[in-house]
């Protein structure tokens, strides 16, 4: 009988151990690996979706061809 409970309670320290080991690396790192968010947005670079791309690609365009007249 003394046997037995030995066993039973070897697994569950093996089960606490594993999960404290999760608890430590796994779930630690996946929570650290998402950014905090920022107080100040505009700070934030980076791609930005819009709704009408084309007005922006023309302004660039324009920009662009400005720049290289100038240089010219």
């Amino acid at each position: 009988m003394k046997k037995r409970i030995s066993r039973v309670l070897n697994f569950f320290a093996f089960n606490l151990l594993f999960f404290a080991l999760y608890l430590n690396f796994i779930h630690k790192d996946s929570v650290a690996a998402q950014p905090a968010p920022s107080a100040n947005m505009t700070a934030v670079k980076g791609t930005v979706l819009v709704s009408n791309p084309g007005q922006y690609l023309e302004k660039a365009e324009a920009q662009t061809a400005n720049n290289a007249n100038l240089q010219n």
